[in-house]
């Protein structure tokens, strides 16, 4: 299968020189001037973890990648990953910043990599540390100023009275040579160790008066067994430092910002901090509710928009706050929304709509039914195991397996970025929007019916799938709507089709193929170019799938065309999509199309196809049938009323954009504006001469 696209031990005390986040990075820089540090060396199982990056060259597509200690970035997919504007859309260019990341279920050494544009340069790394969960483990901040009050967490603990915390100079060994802590407390906080404690926060009130490299110990019951340490740098403390915005997204004047729009801000604290309380966020000059959070020095601001604005609208955030020495920071953004589509879906016809909710897995809604030429390696009906059986068909499946891992290939030994990659098939789109409210989740929920590809062996995987008949008679303006997670591979090929007769034949609704496979010729005069859907069908690649004939022993396939229903003809082009290949996001829509032909017929069925080789996956929800018509508009009507030599001519408040005109004859061309005409009413004498008087928009 192809590989997720995104699919460090130095001692850590002098790689910090500085108080401030950026001073923090800078001197953890590699040599081409980028830096990488992990919040914390160490952490436990499934804890998330926040990656700082500094000295990036801004693109919007580099990124955080985590792997294995010594895999090399590229050589297999990565095991946590986000672009550095901490999305997997990666639409915002930073050069400094955090990512935050799902916590790592395994324990070990591990390397972050800063990566340059969507490739796998690597700009800079760190190592840190996943622990067993019982392991004794001190930890904070990777700075501290001198003469300033810091805290000091501990836990697993082993839970004696006497467990305490030491602070001593780098090279000091606790215990040796008569070397006293400069600073110490039992776990309880006290002087006194009378209660045992086995995980807390200390804190150091007064602070350490002299820069350089120190560590933080957590040792043993009054005596001096290491549990636990931490280096930690102590510097100076700036005078004049202030706190610095990171990152605010979306940033300022971009554009073609997805309709779901999420606010956020990364402030760094400076000597002087943030004021947690005066942090103000506005949105089009009307304040709003914010959330905002602090890890150590780092504040994060953050906002949804509760509604989609207007597509190609352009908004604007305004945030601001003061800091401890009452200073005033501003940090705004003008942005535009995406031209987005706002599908809209009234009421499905009644007897058509089927989310699958009630279908168990293994099975298909009733009257529906599939087949399947795909090779079948393993014969477990485990849904557990992407290889096995029960993936053979489409199948109901229960979306909330794809929140966990899967057994890839039949082979439980394999690497856990494979288990974990198809948590991407549950990937929300930003720019899906459905009645005017974007869709911010998973498309799919409950059960979905799906189809797969992808992390099988075997040549080949190839799925149909027919509905049952629906009876349509007297419908008319049909559409065919759901919701559609897809994502394409260079070789594979999605497509629905409806017949009006029963299967006899097919008539086309789409075509998905990776773009480089749609064949294309250009007019040489005009220049203009156009699919050409015969070639685009009917040429034979070695990568497009293939199925052994049991009886003749033949090959058969390897051409697009072999899959569809609809016969190969000029007539196809329209319906050809290119789809972006190897992409979680792009294809997570909900599909609507127009099925014509289908209006007022008795007996009207549909048909996916799904063929790839080794080649990702298909899912359906929300399947359903609608009349989607224009809506008849109904011209307003004049109304005449006389009041002595008065006539007053009115028409209704609503019916705007029309203008009142008059003709002594109706006839074409003579027709003049009413002159003074404001509103909707007009009050005018009569003449001597007849007059016709129309509303024209």
């Amino acid at each position: 299968m192809r590989l997720n696209p995104k699919p460090k031990t130095h001692s850590l005390a002098d790689l910090f020189k500085k108080l401030t986040l950026a001073g923090l990075l800078s001197t953890a820089a590699s040599l081409t001037g980028q830096s990488l540090v992990t919040e914390y060396p160490a952490y436990f199982p499934d804890e998330a973890f926040n990656v700082f990056f500094n000295g990036g060259p801004g693109n919007t597509k580099d990124w955080i990648g985590v792997y294995p200690e010594e895999v090399v970035p590229g050589s297999v997919g990565s095991t946590r990953w986000d672009y550095v504007d901490d999305t997997r859309n990666g639409t915002v260019g930073l050069k400094e910043g955090a990512v935050n990341l799902p916590g790592l279920a395994l324990g070990g050494t591990w390397t972050a990599h800063f990566l340059l544009n969507d490739g796998y340069t690597i700009l800079a790394q760190t190592n840190f540390t996943v622990l067993e969960p019982t392991t004794p483990l001190v930890r904070l901040q990777r700075t501290v100023a001198t003469s300033q009050a810091f805290s000091v967490s501990f836990f697993n603990a082993p839970g004696n009275t006497k467990d305490w915390v030491g602070i001593y100079k780098e090279g000091q060994v606790p215990g040796a040579n008569g070397v006293s802590s400069t600073l110490w407390f039992y776990l309880d906080g006290t002087r006194d160790g009378n209660t045992a404690v086995n995980q807390g926060t200390l804190s150091f009130p007064t602070g350490l008066p002299t820069p350089g490299n120190w560590v933080a110990y957590l040792l043993e019951n009054d005596g001096y067994t290491v549990l636990s340490s931490q280096s930690f740098v102590l510097t100076e403390a700036v005078a004049g430092s202030e706190p610095r915005f990171l990152s605010v997204s979306p940033a300022h004047q971009s554009v073609n910002v997805p309709p779901g729009v999420i606010f956020s801000a990364n402030i760094t604290n400076g000597t002087t901090k943030v004021v947690l309380n005066t942090i103000r966020l506005e949105f089009d000059d009307v304040v709003v509710v914010h959330f905002a959070n602090q890890t150590n020095q780092l504040i994060q601001v953050s906002f949804a928009l509760p509604s989609a604005p207007l597509p190609n609208s352009t908004h604007r955030f305004k945030l601001s706050f003061k800091d401890s020495a009452s200073k005033g920071f501003i940090a705004e953004s003008t942005f535009t929304i995406a031209n987005y589509n706002n599908i809209k879906l009234p009421e499905p016809i009644p007897g058509t709509f089927e989310n699958f909710d009630n279908i168990a897995e293994g099975e298909i809604p009733p009257n529906w039914t599939r087949r399947n030429l795909t090779e079948k390696t393993n014969e477990d009906l485990d849904f557990g195991n992407l290889d096995s059986a029960a993936f053979v068909n489409w199948t109901a499946i229960d979306v909330n397996r794809f929140l966990g891992s899967f057994v890839t290939y039949s082979n439980p030994d394999n690497e856990d970025a494979w288990e974990a990659d198809y948590r991407r098939v549950l990937s929300p789109n930003p720019m899906v929007v459905l009645n005017g409210s974007v869709l911010r989740g998973p498309l799919a929920s409950g059960r979905m019916l799906f189809a797969n590809s992808g992390y099988r062996n075997g040549r080949s995987q190839i799925l149909y799938l027919v509905t049952r008949d629906y009876d349509l008679t007297g419908r008319s303006n049909v559409h065919v709507a759901f919701k559609s997670l897809w994502e394409q591979n260079q070789d594979s090929i999605a497509s629905l089709e409806y017949s009006i007769d029963q299967g006899s034949t097919w008539l086309p609704i789409f075509y998905l193929l990776d773009n480089p496979d749609i064949v294309k010729i250009t007019d040489a005069t005009t220049g203009v170019v156009t699919v050409d859907a015969e070639a685009t069908f009917n040429t034979e690649a070695g990568d497009i799938a293939r199925y052994l004939d049991p009886d003749s022993g033949e090959t058969l396939y390897g051409t697009y065309g072999s899959f569809i229903g609809a016969a190969v003809t000029p007539a196809l082009a329209p319906f050809i999509q290119a789809r972006a290949q190897d992409n979680a996001v792009d294809s997570k829509r909900v599909e609507l199309y127009p099925i014509p032909l289908a209006d007022n017929q008795k007996s009207v069925r549909f048909r996916f196809a799904h063929a790839g080789t080794d080649s990702w996956y298909w899912g359906l929800d929300d399947f359903g049938l609608y009349s989607i018509g224009t809506v008849p508009v109904t011209a307003p009507s004049l109304s005449i009323a006389r009041t002595g030599a008065q006539v007053t001519i009115s028409w209704p408040a609503d019916a705007s954009g029309y203008k009142l005109e008059f003709s002594p004859t109706a006839a074409p061309g003579s027709w003049q504006p009413v002159p003074n005409v404001s509103g909707n009413t007009h009050s005018m004498s009569p003449g001597a001469e007849n007059a016709f008087l129309r509303l024209k928009k």
